[in-house]
């Protein structure tokens, strides 16, 4: 896999950077419960060692999380949900239910309190309390933060740091299909085949009709400055994909002659927005090729665009011979072209706009994308 070339420092930079914002995400969140309940403690006590009590053990328990977080939960991501959820429920509750019986019982101890277990040993005070209603104060003070603090540790990684995983690993994703996506259009979307019958129906034209060889390199050429000229671009709008479409279109009816037909049915307010970079000429080229090219007698191309409920609604569709089911179910394991194009949207966009294809024996063969609206000017 080739991998973008980038400046080891600024990579180090990046990482450290988003590592820090979730340290600081975890200890901050603990620190400031703890500073709340030590400000409480501190006005109705009067006790300013309140705050040292529970600021200084808050730092254990995002310690204890942050653990939970980077090291232990992660290693339960393969499992059913319900099967993962009781299993961090469980290591959380055992994990804080150690640390908060350590702290209490070592602040109960500085303090003068009796131990959390053993036998209650002090004074009575002026109110009366007993030893073992003030050890059951300390207990309770040890069994009270580990719910909630359970609840924050589990609703904060599903919610916050699996997002941040993720979104870390969707960026790397990207930023390694941009890489591959430049010679990807050169090597693969061009590919071969396509070269060697343009230029055999070229060769076949120069003796027979001169003028419109010349035609046909022209439009090829025109099709390589466009790749050139597209390379390092992720989008580009959809006329751009027109355009290469028609000059791909343009070269194949020097082959097939009246045999192919084109029908463009585009919505002028969708030629604007941008789409992936060479997502139109594979569906046009598997067209004349799966389609149309076994075909006895004259065939027509369709290509369609439109804008509704907020995508580019954009289809290719021919009259050719179509596929059996049995054919249309491993659609994607037959060609490179499909299977590439389907990869790039699933990054790109998610698997709610993976290409839609409908085809029957006879009855011609449609594929249909749904893309995100995306105008020109909007950063791709």
């Amino acid at each position: 896999m080739i991998r973008p070339l980038m400046p080891q420092s600024f990579e180090t930079v990046a990482q450290t950077g988003r590592k820090n914002r979730m340290v600081l995400l975890v200890f901050a969140t603990g620190a400031v419960i703890a500073l709340h309940m030590g400000l409480l403690h501190l006005f109705l006590w009067r006790n300013p060692a309140a705050l040292l009590i529970f600021v200084a053990p808050s730092f254990l328990f995002s310690g204890t999380v942050y653990a939970l977080w980077r090291w232990v939960f992660p290693r339960f991501d393969g499992r059913p949900l319900m099967a993962r959820l009781a299993l961090q429920t469980l290591v959380s509750l055992v994990a804080l239910l150690a640390v908060s019986l350590l702290t209490v019982d070592v602040a109960s101890l500085l303090i003068g309190g009796p131990p959390l277990f053993g036998v209650p040993h002090g004074t009575e005070s002026h109110l009366i309390v007993t030893p073992e209603l003030r050890q059951l104060a300390v207990r309770m003070y040890a069994l009270l933060p580990v719910v909630p603090t359970a609840l924050i540790g589990l609703i904060g990684y599903h919610q916050f740091w699996s997002r941040i995983l993720s979104l870390q690993d969707r960026e790397r994703q990207l930023t390694e299909l941009a890489a591959t996506a430049q010679l990807a259009a050169l090597r693969a979307q061009i590919n071969p085949h396509f070269l060697f019958n343009s230029l055999n129906s070229i060769a076949q034209l120069i003796h027979a009709d001169p003028d419109k060889a010349e035609a046909c390199v022209e439009r090829l050429a025109e099709m390589f400055r466009y790749i050139l000229r597209r390379a390092e671009k992720d989008f580009v709008p959809l006329a751009d994909e027109l355009e290469m479409a028609q000059a791909y279109l343009d070269i194949e009816r020097a082959r097939f002659g009246d045999r192919l037909r084109v029908e463009t049915h585009v919505d002028p307010r969708s030629l604007r927005h941008l789409i992936p970079n060479l997502v139109l000429q594979p569906l046009v080229e598997n067209a004349v090729k799966h389609g149309l090219s076994r075909k006895m007698g004259a065939g027509t191309v369709h290509i369609d665009a439109a804008v509704r409920d907020g995508c580019l609604d954009l289809a290719v569709r021919d009259d050719g011979l179509g596929m059996a089911l049995a054919v249309l179910d491993d659609v994607y394991e037959r060609g490179v072209g499909l299977r590439n194009l389907r990869d790039r949207l699933e990054r790109l966009y998610g698997p709610a706009h993976l290409p839609e294809i409908r085809s029957a024996p006879g009855g011609g063969t449609e594929v249909r994308l749904r893309l995100p609206v995306k105008p020109v000017g909007v950063a791709a």
